[in-house]
C-alpha cells in the first residue's frame, strides 16, 4: 500500500523539514511510513495542516487547512480548503483556495516540481502579499483591502481573534 504513495510520503517528510524552524504550517496528524499498517488512504490523501502565519493581521491565529489529494497524486491538481475561517480575498466564504498561481498552472509544471510544500509556501505568501493578488476569490476584500487597509486589518485581527485561536500542542 506505501508503494503507490511514495511521492505523497516524501513531500508530507519534506514539508516537516522545510518549516520546521518556522513553525509556519505543520501537519496535525503525524504519517509515519515506518508504521505503513495503520496508515489509511483517507490519511494520506486529506492532510490537515496547522498554518500559523507570522504576519498581521493574523498574528496569534492557527488556521487548519486539508489539502485533497488524488490518489494519482501529482498527476491530477490537488484541492485545498481552509477548515478554519479566514479573512481574505484568497479564501472563499466556504474556505476554498483555488486562485493560487500554483494551483491553476499545477498541470503545466514537470511532475518532478509540483510539491505540497510549494503549494503551502504559496498560500502564505499570498496571504500576506495581497498586492500581488490577481484573481481573489473574494474581490469585495481586496478592494476593502486596497481603499481602507486599516478597515480589513481590524475586521481580519478580529476575526482571527474569534475563529482562529491557538491551540495547546
Amino acid at each position: 500500500m506505501v508503494s503507490k504513495h511514495i511521492r505523497l510520503l516524501k513531500d508530507l517528510a519534506l514539508i516537516d523539514e522545510s518549516f520546521q524552524t518556522s513553525h509556519l504550517f505543520r501537519i496535525k496528524k503525524k504519517i509515519d511510513a515506518s508504521t505503513c499498517d495503520a496508515i489509511h488512504d483517507s490519511d494520506l490523501t486529506h492532510p490537515v495542516f496547522v498554518y500559523t502565519p507570522q504576519q498581521s493581521p493574523y498574528i496569534g491565529g492557527e488556521f487548519e487547512l486539508e489539502i485533497s489529494l488524488p490518489l494519482d497524486y501529482p498527476s491530477t491538481t490537488p484541492r485545498v480548503k481552509f477548515r478554519t475561517q479566514i479573512y481574505s480575498p484568497i479564501v472563499d466564504e466556504s474556505g476554498t483556495v483555488s486562485c493560487l498561481p500554483i494551483l491553476q498552472r499545477w498541470l503545466t509544471y514537470p511532475m518532478n516540481s509540483r510539491s505540497l510544500s510549494d503549494i503551502l509556501a504559496e498560500i502564505d505568501y499570498y496571504i500576506t502579499h495581497l498586492e500581488d493578488v490577481d484573481e481573489p476569490h473574494r474581490p469585495t476584500l481586496l478592494t476593502e483591502w486596497k481603499n481602507d487597509p486599516v478597515l480589513f486589518i481590524k475586521i481580519a485581527e478580529q476575526q482571527t481573534k474569534e475563529s482562529a485561536k491557538s491551540q495547546k500542542r
